[in-house]
């Protein structure tokens, strides 16, 4: 096994012994096919020689190989959990301006590079007096790849096309509402103070990066003559939950989960409020990405064996498969769990190759043939 990786080089050979595996290729094959000495490229195999942009220039030029392939897994630090607090969104606030009037102010919430969500606090600063989806002061977006799922909170009105017609659904507090890729949509507050906000959990489902890079070599006629059909037209875009009519669950009398928007386009993803009237929650622990937003004045968490005490407007990020309790008599949460992609199929197929093999799949650092 290779004992040393510089974390600070982006291309690692972490990934090299696999792809040689992979081809059937030794050491001396290798060696000669990209025109290299066989001794660099075996203190490159055993961790001894970092991989610099030339050699995988070189190797992607030769074998049927992605330059993705080389790219170091421990580039980045690795947590299972990321907290971001409210003073800290906070100091990423921007304004922005829609036909030269302010019409949001953006705040991040909390991100992790290897989360599929991208989730934002959205101050809506457009105030409207009436309900008229058609009124002209209105700015729309395209729409986006991205899912979105929103929560209000204040006097919003949330605006949409569908099929090119403009609509409107009236919104307040505890409204939910999820949004397809690509439907484009605004956001206007019945509030004069302008104190209404939303917070908007946009994310990656099954289409990410790669399967967008994946896209590009293909067919788009073959795609769209095979892979879309005309029912598909009927699939509902839009589907929102107003807080009196969202299905409650409680359980034992001291957890309130509180169902918001759902779709069957991502039915591995759930968006929920959860209130405590006990002092804590069951612990979880699943393959699941989740994103927490405190909505009460105080909350905990407790993460594995740490307790983090939050306030309004603190967020958590935790990584699938991450020990977590939520904490502290009638605190509320706002929490979005995502399927990323350890999806069922990817958990079975794990499983069924084994745990013992486990080390090889994170690692694979010998010759098998």
């Amino acid at each position: 096994m290779i004992k040393k990786i510089n974390k600070r080089n982006i291309f690692s050979s972490i990934r090299l012994r696999q792809i040689l595996n992979d081809i059937k290729r030794r050491p001396i094959d290798a060696a000669s096919d990209i025109g290299m000495n066989l001794n660099i490229l075996n203190l490159i195999l055993n961790g001894k020689k970092e991989i610099d942009s030339s050699f995988v220039k070189k190797a992607v030029s030769v074998w049927p190989i992605k330059i993705s392939d080389f790219v170091n897994p421990y580039y980045y630090e690795n947590s299972n959990f990321k907290i971001m607090k409210k003073k800290d969104s906070i100091k990423t606030s921007r304004t922005m301006q829609r036909g030269g009037n302010d019409y949001y102010e953006y705040q991040d919430t909390v991100m992790e590079r290897n989360a599929p969500f991208k989730p934002e606090w959205i101050r809506v600063l457009h105030y409207v007096k009436n309900n008229n989806a058609k009124d002209l002061k209105l700015k729309w977006n395209k729409g986006h790849l991205l899912h979105q799922f929103t929560y209000f909170v204040g006097e919003i009105n949330f605006y949409y096309k569908d099929r090119n017609v403009k609509k409107v659904i009236k919104m307040n507090t505890g409204d939910s509402v999820y949004i397809s890729p690509y439907v484009p949509h605004t956001f206007a507050t019945r509030n004069k103070d302008l104190k209404s906000f939303i917070i908007a959990i946009t994310f990656a489902d099954k289409i990410n990066t790669e399967i967008q890079n994946e896209l590009v070599t293909l067919d788009i006629k073959n795609l769209n003559k095979n892979l879309f059909s005309s029912k598909d037209k009927n699939i509902k875009k839009i589907s929102f939950i107003k807080y009196d009519n969202a299905i409650l669950k409680i359980k034992n009398n001291k957890i309130i989960t509180r169902g918001l928007a759902k779709s069957n386009i991502v039915p591995n993803s759930s968006f929920s409020e959860i209130i405590l009237k006990d002092k804590s929650s069951q612990e979880i622990i699943d393959p699941y990405h989740r994103y927490i937003y405190l909505l009460s004045k105080n909350g905990s968490i407790k993460i594995d064996k740490s307790t983090k005490n939050m306030k309004e407007g603190d967020t958590v990020y935790l990584k699938p498969f991450t020990s977590h309790k939520l904490l502290k008599k009638d605190s509320k949460f706002l929490i979005m769990s995502v399927e990323g992609n350890l999806n069922l199929q990817v958990r079975e197929q794990l499983s069924k190759i084994g745990g013992k093999n486990l080390k090889r799949i994170l690692y694979e650092n010998s010759q098998w043939f």
